[in-house]
This record gives C-alpha cells, structure tokens and sequence, in this order.
C-alpha cells in the first residue's frame, strides 16, 4: 500500500520507460532497500538536475510497494527556503544554489529525525517553491514500520548523510547535455545575428552557471559519487547500469 505522496508538479514521469533491464536494475535496488530494512528506514535517490531522480524514486517505491512495502515519499523540493533567501547571492550565483535552496534543518527537524524516532506523524512537505509560501502543515499518519523514499538535489550533503540507511546517487551526463543542445538550438531564427541574440538571451534565462558550477561544488564539498551506497548511470533510460557499488558506510 502506499502511504502519503508529494506535493502536484513534483512527482515524476507518469508514464516512465519500461524495460527489462530497468525492472532488474529497479528490482535489485528495491532488494537491497528491503535487506536493510527496519521499523523505519530512510532512503535516498540523489543525482544532479535532470538526472531522473523523482521518477526513478517512484518506480522505486512501487516495486517496493507490490512486495507488500509500506512506503512514504518526499522531496526536498517541498522543502525550498523563501526565495529571497535562495537568491540572497544573485540569481547567478552557484555558491547560492549549493548553500541556500533548502531549508535542511526543517527537513531533518521535521521530518527525518521524527520518522526515524518513531512518530505517529510527520509532514512531507513544508513549502511550496512555485508560489514561494510556507504550506500549512498537514502531517501523515506513519505505520509502526515503513519505508520514507526522499528524492532531490545534495541529499549528500554534510548535514544529511548520516540519516539515510541507504542512498542512490544518479548519473546521466549524456541525457542531460543532449536536453541543454535542444533548448539552445530548436527553432533559431534564420538571421545570423538574431539567432546569436537568442542563444544569449537563452543562456542568460537558463542561469546555467548557477546549476553546473553549484552542482560541481557540491560534488567536490560533499562527495555524493563516495557517499553513496549506490551510483547508478541512467543516462540511458531502457539500460540504466549499476556502475559503482561501494561498500555501505
């Protein structure tokens, strides 16, 4: 059965690819979850923007799920600091998106440490990033023993890596970089320098400096690729591949 559920706009695909090889990789995921398992265990599914991981969590909770696995699921995503906390540094800034998107003490405070003490409740989310308020707290009803799967960017960080029992971390280079080629190209104007105004003017939309670069300074601060029990490469949806394994913490 399926316990709770995350906010509308911030599940995943509806409709995810299937394949024999991604229902392996997804069932032997689901094993290892459930060989740890618990009264209450907490999972993580990490990977950079684009990388599939609230699909790839929920793929994982329904496998869980048909084992007879209570399962609760959140994003940090419903856990965003007000934005004008996130952009205190500039919209630009990649130390801003590492160090002021979310609200880490409220998603361990609230949720993380009182679903892993055992509490009849918790709330799976706190605020609503499109329309930048705090939600009212409505918390959900916990079984005595559950499954809570938390998806979203820097899940390895410092201040949460000793709460998972056992996380994901999810590559897909290509796929990403083959989406950023698509926004910048498809329907260019013809003018030489139309089309070169666009392409700035998109650049500038996108703040693709503020994603990489805060991406990659918290690859180098944190260490998800090390800290992870599992590192999966999804960039190829229908063959993800188990490419590092290290031993659990």
């Amino acid at each position: 059965m399926h316990a709770g559920g995350v906010p509308a706009g911030l599940d995943g695909n509806p409709n995810p690819i299937v394949s024999p090889a991604r229902a392996a990789l997804i069932t032997r995921v689901a094993e290892d979850v459930a060989e740890i398992a618990g009264h209450r265990t907490l999972v993580a599914v990490d990977g950079a923007s684009g990388t599939g991981k609230s699909t790839f969590a929920d793929e994982l909770a329904r496998t869980l799920e048909t084992a007879g696995r209570i399962v609760m699921r959140a994003s940090v995503d419903s856990f965003h600091r007000p934005r004008a906390e996130r952009y205190r540094l500039g919209n630009d800034s990649p130390e801003g998106y590492y160090r002021d998107s979310h609200d880490l003490a409220g998603l361990r405070d609230k949720l993380l440490e009182p679903f892993a003490a055992g509490f009849g409740s918790v709330p799976l989310a706190i605020f609503d990033e499109p329309s930048d308020t705090p939600l009212e707290v409505v918390e959900e009803a916990v079984p005595a023993e559950a499954i809570l799967l938390v998806d979203g960017l820097f899940l390895h960080r410092p201040e949460l890596v000793e709460c998972w029992d056992l996380s994901v971390y999810l590559l897909a280079d290509g796929r990403r970089e083959a989406s950023w080629q698509d926004y910048l190209t498809r329907d260019l104007p013809e003018d030489p320098n139309a089309r070169a105004d666009e392409i700035d003017q998109r650049v500038t939309r996108a703040r693709r400096r503020r994603y990489v670069e805060g991406q990659a300074l918290y690859e180098r601060e944190a260490g998800p690729l090390h800290q992870a029990n599992l590192v999966i490469d999804n960039d190829d949806l229908a063959h993800p591949e188990l490419s590092v394994r290290p031993p659990s913490r």
